[in-house]
């Protein structure tokens, strides 16, 4: 593991968590599993304070723990999975997108908490809908969670301390909603002591403390793997569309569509789908039997490959090739930075060489159709900085250059390695950046931050009206210098928080490319 990702997992830790938990986490992630004695002892931190950090950690999956070979329970932080923190504003759009408002404010939440039992979900986020201004009941919050579930959106949390047996049956129960669940609902306690069940049955005493929610025990988490899923199609059927055309990615959307639920999350094709079953499919007048085999045509015949015909069956057989659609998206992402960085001559040199594979400097300049001077130089710019890579041929056992053929070529692989780490260097610089800018207006915002709560309090004691004197001279106390020092910095942290929204959605296409080769 890099610095640049543990800088940037401690930089998460922080902002999400706090100074206590960022100290805990830094320590795993610096020494590895260790137990709860190492880590109180190491960290001069308070037992319930170590405790308490733990528990939190494991209950977002960001730890894990196990017995060593002394039978002792070791503790270890999963840095991948703090890293996926930088998404979760797209996880929640992504939700939002698919099934509205009430499907945000679920995901929300349960990214929140990291685990939740269903019937508190449906609870909190039907009160919160209430506040919004929606009328909303936890039936209708149960019929979204039940359709995330049916997604694959949402899955059971496995039990870490689970048999062999017991695990085997949670995969298969990880996608089933409880039945006969209802919304509130929540049934007797019982007791390990017949004697107090039988007093309280006869005191009629049935106090919402001695009972219980009726999914007890059963917690839910975000699959994030599936919204990882969905991403890439997103990402594939947006590339198809940007080089064909709308009807072009709508037919694919469709081949990703079909058996979607069935597909794993890791493989390197979708399902196949006949050419019947896809124009039954597609909902769209314009798109007849014939448009759709020409379009099929063009995918499967184009030079990324992205559509593949696998055999004659049913009027043909197609998918979708999931590691080489990947492949073009890391290859576009990559030269949007070549371009950005080194201009539009050295974008043509580049794809030039992603397409012939290894060529010397003299037939790159040629085939670029770039002056030799202006070629030379590009080249070893984008050697210099790593973007290719040269290999030496000798036809002697000397190396001598008079004999030696030097060619050029990409290897995408180690350059999406690079990339990607710079892209944890940058969004690490984004939120160091972004928590400077916090510090240094720290004073200005806790002033606005007890006016608006002062202002709340007024309202909801005296009303609107009744305390518009009282709230008028408390927003006077903010002057307008100050107003404007306020907005300058809401501008500056919208502006660094979408540039490492962009940075992420790069660095999720290198992941995804990396994962799948």
């Amino acid at each position: 593991m890099t610095a640049i990702r543990k800088r940037l997992a401690s930089y998460i830790l922080r902002e999400h968590y706090g100074d206590i938990i960022e100290a805990v986490g830094n320590y795993l992630i610096s020494k590895g599993a260790r137990t709860l004695r190492e880590i109180i002892h190491e960290t001069k931190l308070k037992p319930e304070q170590v405790q308490k950090s733990l528990c939190s950690l494991i209950q977002h999956q960001l730890v894990t723990f196990e017995q060593n070979n002394r039978h002792q329970t070791v503790y270890k932080i999963e840095v991948d999975n703090i890293l996926i923190f930088t998404r979760f504003p797209r996880v929640i759009y992504c939700a939002k997108t698919l099934y509205g408002d009430v499907g945000e404010i679920l995901i929300e939440e349960v990214l929140k908490h990291g685990a939740m039992q269903m019937s508190v979900i449906l609870r909190v986020v039907a009160a919160r809908m209430v506040e919004t201004g929606v009328v909303c009941s936890e039936g209708d919050v149960h019929e979204v969670f039940t359709s995330l579930v049916d997604g694959h959106y949402l899955k059971r949390l496995a039990n870490q301390v689970a048999t062999e047996k017991d695990r085997i049956q949670g995969e298969e129960m990880q996608y089933v909603v409880p039945g006969g669940i209802v919304c509130g609902v929540k049934r007797k306690q019982v007791s390990d002591d017949p004697r107090k069940d039988a007093k309280r049955q006869k005191t009629g005493d049935n106090s919402d403390s001695d009972k219980v929610a009726a999914d007890d025990g059963i917690l839910w988490h975000v699959n994030l793997s599936r919204f990882h899923q969905q991403f890439v199609d997103e990402g594939i059927v947006l590339a198809i569309e940007k080089k064909f055309d709308p009807m072009a990615a709508q037919i694919a959307q469709s081949l990703l569509n079909m058996k979607k639920q069935k597909r794993d999350y890791s493989v390197s094709a979708s399902d196949p789908v006949t050419l019947y079953e896809l124009v039954n499919d597609v909902d769209d007048p314009g798109l007849d039997q014939t448009r759709i085999t020409q379009y099929l045509g063009l995918m499967v015949d184009d030079l990324d490959h992205i559509v593949r015909k696998e055999d004659e069956g049913g009027g043909g057989t197609y998918v979708i090739n999931i590691r080489k659609s990947l492949t073009a998206l890391c290859q576009h992402t990559i030269q949007c930075v070549v371009q950005e960085r080194f201009g539009s001559s050295a974008l043509r040199i580049f794809r030039l060489l992603l397409q012939k594979k290894h060529l010397e400097q003299k037939q790159i300049g040629e085939m670029a159709m770039i002056p030799s001077k202006d070629a030379k130089e590009l080249i070893y710019k984008l050697f210099t900085e790593k973007f290719i890579t040269m290999q030496e041929i000798s036809r002697g056992t000397d190396y001598a250059p008079s004999r030696t053929f030097y060619l050029f070529s990409v290897d995408l692989k180690h350059l999406s390695r690079m990339l990607l780490e710079r892209s944890y260097q940058t969004l690490g610089n984004l939120k160091s950046r972004r928590q400077s800018v916090l510090d240094e207006n720290r004073r200005l915002l806790d002033k606005q931050e007890r006016i608006d709560s002062m202002i709340v309090n007024l309202k909801a004691e005296h009303g609107g009206e009744a305390a518009a004197d009282a709230i008028s001279d408390l927003q006077e106390l903010v002057t307008p210098a100050e107003r404007e020092m306020l907005m300058k910095l809401k501008i500056t942290q919208a502006r660094l928080e979408h540039c490492e929204l962009q940075v992420d959605e790069t660095a999720f296409i290198l992941e995804q490319y990396l994962a799948n080769q």
